[in-house]
Order: C-alpha cells, then structure tokens, then sequence
C-alpha cells in the first residue's frame, strides 16, 4: 500500500500521540482528553482590612523619688554649765597652851552652774588641838581632832560656803608649829584643793 505524504503525516501524528511524546495525550479511543481545567482563582470580596493596631500602651511615668523629710532644725546647743568648786582655808592659827582659836574655811563655787549636791567642809587637827563648841551642821568625830560641816546644796555660781571652827589646845601643849588641814567637796566627789593645809602656831 502506498501511502501518500499526506499520509504519512497523520500516521506519524497518530503514532507520536499514542506514545505521548508528541501532542496532546489521547485515550484509547484515539479521543484527545481535554487539559484540565484550571482552578478559578478564590474572588477577592475586598481588600482586607488591616487590624487596628492595639493603642500602644502609655510610657510608665517614672516616680518621683521620694523626699527625705527635712529634720526639724535643732537649734545649736551650748554645753550646759558646770559647778567648779574651790576650797580656801586661813594659811595660819595662832593659839596659846589651853587657849582657843578660830579656824576658817571657804568653799566657792568658781563654775557657772549652781552646785546641786550637799556641801561639806572639815577639819583634821594635830595631836594636842581639838574641836570645841561646834555651829550648827558640823558633826565631831571621834577624840574630837575630826570634824564636819554640812551644807545645802544649791551653791551658786561666784558664791561661797564658809566656816568657822573653833579649836582648843591642851594646857600641856609646848609652843611649836603645827599641821592641820582643811577638807572641802560635796557628798559625791572631791573638789580643787580639796585638802588644803594650814599651820597652827602654838605660842609661849
């Protein structure tokens, strides 16, 4: 069978088609299968509309450093006075054997507070000499050479507390130079020159 050029085209055409190497793909029939059809794409309704951004949330407000509460002003205060006590006593007592004399202290307060405690003077004497007819506020010691003298307190500044003690010496006493001394402070404490000594001049 002789086979036209026409021919030949339309069996090669056939032929390819079968294999799938040429053409649009056929069934077995020989039908050419329609390509798919493609997927309508999904109708845009509208632009989307864009989410409202959330309201950005306010800064945080620093706080304020708390104050420190100023300190009630503390009006600048001078050390409180003080009370300087001072003993004094006469330096010399003259005296006859069997005689009588005066002994004489003075406490002073030299500070510039009053005193608030009890004062007390006394007096130490030398063997030979002793007290005699004591003021008021003075207590005798034992074999009567020791005395002490009280005094309120409340001594104030510049002011003084003063004393005078009578003594007696022994008839058998020889002239001679003695010691005696003078104490002086409060109840509490010692004061300057708190034991001052004094001469007691026996005379013929």
């Amino acid at each position: 069978m002789v086979i036209g050029g026409r021919g030949w085209r339309a069996l090669l055409a056939v032929a390819l088609g079968v294999g799938g190497v040429i053409g649009p793909a056929t069934t077995a029939t020989g039908l050419v299968t329609a390509a798919p059809a493609a997927k309508k794409p999904a109708a845009v309704t509208g632009p989307v509309a864009a989410k409202r951004p959330g309201l950005a949330e306010k800064p945080a407000v620093a706080k304020k450093p708390a104050v420190a509460a100023k300190s009630p002003a503390v009006t600048k205060q001078h050390p409180a006075g003080r009370p300087r006590l001072f003993l004094a006593a006469e330096p010399l007592v003259a005296l006859r054997p069997g005689g009588r004399a005066v002994v004489h202290e003075e406490l002073w307060n030299l500070g510039d507070a009053p005193e608030n405690a009890q004062v007390v003077l006394g007096v130490s004497l030398p063997p030979g000499v002793s007290v005699t007819s004591l003021p008021a506020g003075c207590i005798p010691q034992p074999q009567g050479h020791v005395a002490d003298c009280l005094f309120p307190a409340g001594l104030k500044p510049d002011h003084a507390d003063r004393v005078d003690i009578p003594v007696v010496s022994a008839k058998g006493v020889k002239p001679a130079v003695l010691t005696g001394q003078a104490r002086g402070g409060t109840t509490t404490a010692a004061v300057s020159g708190n034991s001052t000594k004094f001469l007691l001049v026996v005379l013929h």
